[in-house]
């Protein structure tokens, strides 16, 4: 069935959110290994092992260009027919040596350790009575879901587990959960922050260590970016800890004026502070992009992207003046397709390669917003493409900063002169 609307039919079918890829459609989504690894890859102070063949310890090297004291077992043939335990016992004798400061380990099941039954649960406990350190085992065979977002959901509960009961600090201090850091966009919320006088204590997961982990309780409030992913983690933390929490975005001017008012209104701060550090900012950043903007008139474009920033990377575009044609998630929550509700009448997820060619045939637009994997499709039939995650060199694109990259960014694409070679 195909969605019609003022604009046409669309070529690609309406599907829920959380259904199971269709075989053959060529999903674009990962396995539920590779969203555990996806949260767990940045954090600091902790060994990762791999408890699979080799490529799968390859394939988690990949994951956000983090290969953090990754190691694996190395499954053969051998071990799947007689049993790997005592490889993987082996093996983490073998990184309490090779990494003697790290404080803990996360041990990570896939396809082939999951599918012979390893009791890596069992081998955790009898390792951390052997080592004296924690050991803790993630149940992530990629066969285990739908998508990655299981894999992301098995993370978060691990990072539960590790928290502990503390007092809270005598400043005012946050955790960001949920925010991944993409190309150091962490550090200019933290920037915006400290101006108000209010601290980090870590960022869940982009830049974290174990030791933070353990210790995020003495925070005052959790800020929560990526719905989808942490909901569930800061909710039980608020249940079982007290910390209350806040969704917030910084994509956007209007997003991030509004999520600095309402932290300062949970926070105590001073209202008259936050309003001037609000104008101070957007004066900056309405005189750098001014000359750009004519550039994005009566402009349309397509977004296919992961999950969590679909409402947000949206938003961005209609506060540009950019139409959204239609939105698709590649993995998408329900809460993720609310989000992005409002800034287009087409929604849908997971996508195959044949329906996305399709819209692009049809829809024509003037700009495509996808991920890295799907941007080379749109730059070869002539689309005019921005991938995120965004390289690192182009910068963050979160807060007042972050706005005035993503909108060079976008001035950078749509003048590109080779689109004009096209014949478009």
């Amino acid at each position: 069935m195909n969605a019609c609307g003022n604009q046409g039919c669309m070529p690609w079918r309406v599907k829920p959110c959380g259904q199971a890829s269709e075989p053959g459609g060529m999903t674009q989504r990962s396995c539920v290994y590779f969203g555990a690894r996806y949260v767990l890859g940045p954090v600091r102070e902790a060994v990762h092992l791999v408890h699979g063949p080799v490529g799968c310890t390859y394939y988690g090297a990949m994951v956000r260009g983090e290969a953090r004291d990754l190691c694996g077992t190395a499954l053969t043939e051998r071990e799947i027919v007689f049993g790997g335990l005592d490889r993987l016992r082996k093996a983490l004798r073998e990184v309490w040596s090779l990494y003697p400061r790290a404080r803990g380990a996360f041990l990570y099941a896939t396809c082939s350790s999951g599918l012979i039954g390893e009791d890596l649960a069992g081998l955790a406990r009898q390792a951390e009575r052997e080592f004296g350190r924690r050991v803790v085992a993630i149940n992530c065979p990629g066969f285990a879901g739908k998508s990655q977002a299981e894999g992301h959901a098995l993370a978060y509960q691990a990072l539960l587990d590790l928290v502990r009961p503390l007092p809270r600090y005598r400043y005012p201090t946050v955790n960001l959960v949920g925010e991944y850091n993409v190309a150091g966009e962490a550090r200019e919320i933290r920037r915006l922050l400290e101006k108000l006088g209010v601290r980090v204590h870590t960022v869940l997961t982009g830049d974290t260590s174990w030791s933070e982990i353990e210790t995020l309780a003495r925070a005052h409030l959790n800020l929560l970016f990526c719905g989808s992913t942490a909901r569930r983690f800061v909710s039980e933390l608020r249940q079982r800890l007290g910390i209350p929490y806040l969704k917030v975005s910084f994509y956007g001017l209007s997003a991030t004026g509004a999520s600095l008012r309402r932290i300062g209104e949970v926070l105590g701060l001073s209202s008259t502070r936050v309003e001037a550090l609000i104008r101070e900012e957007e004066a900056g950043v309405l005189a750098r992009i001014r000359p750009w903007l004519r550039i994005f008139d009566q402009r349309r474009a397509l977004v296919v992207l992961g999950a969590g920033r679909l409402g947000p990377l949206s938003r961005m575009l209609r506060e540009l003046g950019f139409e959204v044609l239609g939105v698709a998630s590649v993995f998408g929550s329900p809460e993720d397709h609310r989000e992005a509700a409002p800034f287009s009448d087409f929604l849908t997820d997971d996508p195959g390669d044949d329906e996305f060619e399709r819209a692009l045939a049809v829809l024509r637009p003037d700009l495509v917003i996808t991920n890295a994997r799907e941007q080379w499709r749109a730059v070869k039939l002539g689309f005019p493409t921005l991938s995120f995650p965004q390289e690192r060199r182009r910068g963050p694109y979160a807060g007042y900063q972050g706005f005035t990259n993503f909108v060079l960014s976008l001035a950078r694409v749509l003048s590109a002169p080779v689109w004009g070679l096209l014949g478009l």
